[in-house]
C-alpha cells in the first residue's frame, strides 16, 4: 500500500512555518535597537552616559527591568566592551524635593571585568549612570607604586585618580 501526500502539502507547511514566526536567521543589531525604540512609554528607565576625553559623550536609555543592578547596566550598555578601564558612579534623584542628587561612587575591577559585589548597587528608576574612560594602562599599574607617591609628593594628582 503506497500512500502519497497531496501535492499542496509542501506549500501549506511552508506557509505555516513562515507564519508562525519561527526564524533561523539571526537578528541584526538594528533590530535590537528598533526593539529598544518600541519600549512602552510608562516603563521605568535608567540613563547610562559614557564619557571619553576629547569625544562627545554617548547616552543610552535602558529599561530598569533589563538592568536592575550596576553590573547589569554596564553589560547592557556594553561599556565593558567599549572601554578597557573606566570609573563609574550613579547619580540618584533625591527622595525629597529640593535636596541635591545623591552620588554613589562605585569601582570597576578591570582585571576581573566586573564590579565588586560591595559596589554593585541596586538601581532605581531615574538613576543616571556616568561612566568615564580611565586613560591609564598596564604600564601605569606597574610604575604606579613607584611613580604615584613621587607624583603626590610633588603636589600632582595620581594618574588613575577617579573623576568623581
Amino acid at each position: 500500500m503506497n500512500q502519497q501526500l497531496p501535492l499542496f502539502t509542501l506549500p501549506v507547511l511552508a506557509i505555516i512555518l513562515l507564519g508562525s514566526g519561527c526564524s533561523t536567521v539571526p537578528q541584526s543589531e538594528s533590530v535590537s535597537t528598533q526593539d529598544q525604540a518600541m519600549i512602552p512609554p510608562n516603563q521605568p528607565m535608567i540613563m547610562v552616559e559614557m564619557q571619553e576625553s576629547g569625544e562627545a559623550s554617548h547616552t543610552q536609555k535602558i529599561p530598569l527591568a533589563a538592568a536592575p543592578t550596576l553590573q547589569a547596566a554596564v553589560e547592557r550598555s556594553k561599556a565593558n566592551e567599549r572601554f578597557d578601564r573606566f570609573h563609574i558612579a550613579v547619580s540618584r534623584l533625591p527622595q525629597h524635593p529640593g535636596l541635591p542628587p545623591q552620588k554613589l561612587v562605585s569601582k570597576y575591577d578591570h582585571r576581573n571585568k566586573q564590579i565588586p559585589f560591595e559596589y554593585d548597587y541596586q538601581l532605581n528608576a531615574g538613576d543616571r549612570i556616568v561612566i568615564v574612560k580611565d586613560p591609564s594602562d598596564t604600564m601605569d599599574d606597574l610604575l604606579g607604586t613607584i611613580v604615584g607617591p613621587m607624583r603626590m609628593a610633588a603636589g600632582r594628582e595620581p594618574i588613575n585618580r577617579s573623576p568623581f
